[in-house]
């Protein structure tokens, strides 16, 4: 309970940081998006301890961003789609081979982001019709389980640390492509920490090293349509 309380604490501050950033710059034009694509999901925790292809999977995500001064932008994203892992493939040690365990579960996230793009891509002016970005933020991410391995909530809270290119290709239309990590804070994306688990053969094995908290990762290639907003200078009083 005093971690759950933690994190809720945690993930409060960042959202309240967010905000008060996001909502401290006025710049003279603003623009927002609202976009979607396909995303996949990829996942690292105690079944794969590196980045493996072969886990990856296909879903889907929309988003809603505004741009709030030059060069920065919030957005906020809906993503949805499975994440899965397995003992088989590139296992961890033999052990883990012969304990032949594997997830497959279906994940809803969502996040708010800060965005920094490094070029100045969306001006007429502009010297490349793209750009680089960063981004950071928080969210929660939603795996509905029904067998559980341990007494854990359905809802957990996630930092994702983004990286991605935008490709504005006519004024009003943006090609978008991010790759990101999920850092979070528990030990049961794949249903395993440091609980033990029978085989078929009825041999025990530990389940894996329970200091290591999960990681997933999001990939998505999205098209966005921009609405522009100028700010009209306010008149002088007389």
């Amino acid at each position: 309970m005093m971690l759950i309380n933690r994190l809720k604490s945690t993930s409060f501050l960042i959202l309240t940081l967010i905000f008060v950033v996001s909502s401290s710059f006025r710049g003279f034009s603003q623009s927002k998006e609202i976009g979607g694509g396909i995303s996949s999901f990829n996942y690292t925790g105690d079944l794969v301890r590196t980045y493996n292809l072969a886990n990856q999977t296909i879903g889907g995500h929309i988003f809603y961003s505004k741009t709030f001064k030059k060069g920065w932008s919030s957005k906020l994203m809906l993503a949805a789609g499975r994440i899965k892992g397995s003992d088989q493939g590139k296992s961890v040690d033999a052990l883990s081979s012969a304990r032949n365990y594997s997830f497959n579960e279906f994940n809803t996230e969502v996040s708010f982001q800060v965005q920094y793009e490094f070029l100045d891509f969306r001006n007429d002016r502009a010297i490349a019709d793209f750009t680089p970005y960063i981004g950071f933020g928080a969210g929660f991410f939603l795996i509905n389980r029904a067998d559980k391995n341990a007494t854990y909530s359905d809802i957990q809270l996630m930092l994702p640390l983004s990286i991605g290119i935008k490709y504005n290709f006519s004024p009003l239309w943006t090609i978008h492509f991010e790759f990101a990590g999920r850092k979070t804070f528990y030990d049961y994306l794949d249903n395993i920490s440091e609980e033990e688990i029978t085989d078929k053969r009825n041999s025990t094995f530990q389940f894996d090293n329970w200091n290591d908290n999960d990681w997933y990762y999001f990939a998505g290639l999205a098209i966005s349509y921009t609405f522009w907003q100028v700010d009209c200078p306010v008149p002088l009083s007389k």
